[in-house]
């Protein structure tokens, strides 16, 4: 499957976006279970969709057997080797690892 390119801002992941990477060269997935969950795709400099693939932006990619369509944000992209260039993503659940909550109280909840 081609990943689906999205704005970074959104939240509806059931159109094709901005569209899809149909150019793609390469893409993998890999998910350890208590570990990494990242997709690395390479993409010609020649691809149509080259210039909107920027970091920040959402791609969604079929991570298993089932098909199961899952968000990812681009971090990374390499210099371009032979026209070709290497980009990679991790899940968006990667985004809550900087948030830190507050200290607070609560005096309403019951035991």
């Amino acid at each position: 499957m081609n990943p689906i390119l999205f704005d970074e801002n959104a939240k509806d992941f059931t159109t094709n976006g901005i569209g899809r990477l149909s150019d793609c060269i390469t893409c993998e997935v890999t998910e350890e279970r208590n570990g990494i969950f990242e997709v690395e795709f390479t993409y010609p400099i020649t691809g149509a969709l080259y210039s909107e693939i920027t970091e920040g932006r959402i791609i969604i990619v079929s991570h298993d057997e089932q098909k199961d369509l899952q968000p990812f944000e681009i971090y990374h992209r390499s210099a371009p080797i032979n026209g070709i260039v290497t980009f990679n993503a991790h899940h968006i659940s990667y985004k809550l690892a900087n948030v830190i909550a507050s200290p607070f109280t609560a005096s309403s909840v019951t035991s």
